[in-house]
């Protein structure tokens, strides 16, 4: 079978699900966006990659700025029609289209054969992501892109043959996109469990990063809109009050919520916070396990619309996760089922601050939540069961 698998940022997940079903015999390409700026995954060619599998970046010219509205949707769009050229070039039995931007889907939408069996990987709900970020300052034009886009993505599930979502959370917006039950599928995400192992935590990153011998705790991944960076900042300069010059708060980072930490050590003096670019896929191990505690972070209405896979990256790294999420969020139940780490509502800083400290002051704690998140992670991402499942989706097979 030939399958095409599209990951529009390039992450590790979905890269290692294309290898995984070549492995398996099936022919592969997978396509994401090359001039996107975002945390990649292993998406260039490797020496032991299987013989059917083919890497393809699609390259349209474009810089891709997210927030910059028109000019987004533009790129796009011009990027969902490079896209849809190579998916009709490549000639597919499947077509499975993840982590996808509503105006790259709509040109899916239009220039695809409808013959062509396509899955929608639905990772976040852009529509109500949209409509939360604008009614920040225009309430009445985000309402009104978010009905717009929402009109796109109902648009998209119709024409799809089935829908993979990485949540239950998601299910009750499918239903009211008119979509059926039996055309849905949860498969939540994992992270790729081989590659992201615990080290030791003096590693040879920590030390060119000159951070031996200083406790770190570590935000890596994407920053942006949807979440709160002061909280980081906010806890550097909390713990260079205290007079604890042992403890560095390390995020790995770009795009805005890198530009607004750096304005803010540079204006409160923060001595005790390092903002670093994203760091090669090949030393994530590395960079998580040079941490003691790692951190995720996301504003209480996006836990409506995204889940921060990142955390399963974390619990590979086998390190104790503190975490400002909305409870009901999948990470924060996933965190709570793997006894990895510890959850607080997103804005609470003191509580974000004491679970910290509970985690700083106790050195088996931290040892013990990090074994528990480092076996949850073997016992749940098995590429081999996970590539399993979609394949023998409803009408795939």
């Amino acid at each position: 079978m030939k399958i095409f698998v599209h990951d529009y940022p390039g992450h590790a997940f979905p890269m290692q699900l294309s290898r995984e079903f070549a492995k398996l015999g099936h022919t592969v390409v997978h396509a994401f966006a090359a001039a996107l700026e975002a945390p990649r995954g292993a998406v260039e060619a490797r020496p032991d990659d299987p013989a059917g599998l083919t890497i393809l970046p699609i390259i349209t010219g474009a810089g891709m700025d997210k927030y910059a509205l028109l000019r987004r949707v533009m790129d796009e769009r011009a990027y969902g029609a490079a896209l849809a050229n190579a998916v009709c070039d490549a000639a597919p039995d499947l077509f499975i289209t993840c982590t996808t931007p509503n105006d790259v889907l709509d040109v899916l939408r239009a220039k695809l054969p409808r013959s062509l069996r396509t899955v929608w990987w639905l990772q976040d709900i852009y529509s109500v992501g949209l409509k939360s970020i604008l009614n920040r300052k225009l309430p009445f034009f985000g309402s009104l892109v978010g009905w717009i886009y929402r009109g796109k993505e109902k648009r998209f599930a119709a024409r799809a043959d089935h829908i993979v979502s990485i949540t239950p959370d998601f299910l009750p917006f499918l239903r009211r996109l008119g979509v059926p039950q039996e055309k849905i599928t949860v498969i939540e995400n994992w992270a790729p469990v081989n590659e992201i192992t615990p080290l030791p935590h003096d590693n040879d990153w920590k030390r060119q990063q000159g951070l031996s011998g200083k406790t770190v705790i570590l935000y890596s991944g994407t920053l942006g809109l949807k979440h709160n960076p002061a909280l980081l900042s906010r806890t550097a300069l909390h713990y260079q009050g205290l007079g604890r010059d042992d403890v560095v708060m390390v995020v790995a980072t770009q795009g805005l919520g890198a530009e607004f930490l750096r304005k803010e050590v540079e204006a409160r003096g923060i001595r005790n916070l390092k903002v670093l670019p994203w760091q090669p896929y090949e030393r994530l191990a590395e960079v998580l396990s040079s941490a003691d505690i790692l951190t995720a972070i996301i504003e209480p209405d996006a836990g409506l619309f995204s889940v921060p896979s990142k955390i399963l990256s974390c619990l590979c790294a086998g390190r104790p996760v503190v975490a400002a999420i909305p409870a009901d969020n999948l990470a924060a139940r996933t965190l709570q089922k793997s006894r990895a780490g510890l959850i607080v509502e997103p804005g609470d800083e003191a509580g974000f601050i004491a679970r910290l400290d509970r985690l700083l002051d106790d050195s088996a704690l931290r040892a013990e939540m990090g074994r528990c998140g480092r076996a949850y992670a073997e016992q749940h991402f098995d590429i081999t069961r996970i590539a399993g499942r979609f394949l023998e989706l409803p009408r795939w097979s």
